[in-house]
């Protein structure tokens, strides 16, 4: 009896933890469907019909679309080269044996410790010498490597949990380097990849900073200066704001839900190895 109340408590707890988490999203979504004056009216009841406009406003009119694309265009190149990068490193520093490997981890390790904005004055200098200001190289750059040392980290940390007869006995077999990184490591490690993926392109996806300095033309810009522009030049349609609010979060919660089995398949192994 005890137990079961000791369940119901944690499923109370777990469950009002998890509505007062989701609510301000739902929030917004439903009331980007509504009217300006639905809005001012009752903030807290649901539309009374299903109004598209103000997407179609958002998307078209406010440019959410074209930034949008260049989020997309930012996040997944940089997305690749980050991971591609990383899992190689990761494989250098755990699987071949070199004296320097762990002074390059350490080093590795550092670069999580410093503040990723802290290079904001050095890198807009090095871009201006280079003439990428402007440019969404500017980005994809310093997204790349910003998101390197975390990764290694937690990729080298899921190689080490594999025993190394395993590329041991394929180098037997006579296969090569590149065919034990691609045909082995590679599939060994897609539960931390995925886990990789989906923090490096939260984070990606989301960072204002960088896209605010770097970043002056207007066709180049990406969603989060985007809504910073939207606040202020269309400050009174809120419902519209909200629907490019609904737009900008949709995709963090889209690759989630496809990826979470192969998040939660990570911790577990990765705790079970441990």
């Amino acid at each position: 009896m005890g137990k079961r109340f000791g369940a119901a408590w944690k499923f109370l707890i777990l469950g009002a933890a998890t509505l007062i988490a989701l609510f301000p999203l739902v929030w917004v979504f439903y009331n980007s469907f509504k009217t300006n004056s639905e809005l001012f009216e009752n903030p807290w009841a649901l539309p009374t019909q299903l109004n598209l406009e103000n997407y179609i406003y958002a998307w078209e009119q406010a440019n959410i679309g074209k930034y949008f694309v260049n989020s997309i265009l930012v996040c997944v190149t940089a997305l690749f080269l980050c991971l591609t990068l990383s899992t190689a490193a990761a494989f250098a520093i755990t699987r071949l044996k070199w004296k320097l490997s762990g002074g390059i981890m350490m080093v590795f390790l550092v670069g999580m410790m410093i503040p990723i904005h802290s290079t904001l004055i050095p890198l807009f200098l090095m871009f201006s010498k280079a003439g990428l200001i402007n440019s969404l190289w500017s980005l994809i750059i310093p997204y790349t490597t910003s998101g390197m040392p975390i990764a290694i980290f937690i990729l080298a940390g899921f190689l080490k949990t594999f025993p190394v007869e395993i590329e041991e006995s394929a180098v037997i077999d006579g296969a090569s380097m590149g065919k034990m990184f691609f045909r082995i490591t590679i599939p060994m490690t897609k539960p931390s990849i995925a886990t990789v993926a989906i923090y490096t392109f939260v984070s990606m996806w989301n960072e204002l900073n960088y896209a605010l300095v770097f970043l002056s033309d207007q066709s180049k810009m990406t969603l989060p200066i985007g809504l910073n522009s939207f606040k202020g030049q269309y400050s009174t349609n809120y419902v519209a704001m909200f629907a490019a609010v609904a737009i900008t979060v949709l995709p963090s919660i889209i690759i989630f839900s496809i990826f979470n089995k192969q998040v939660i398949e990570g911790m577990v192994s990765g705790a079970v190895k441990g």
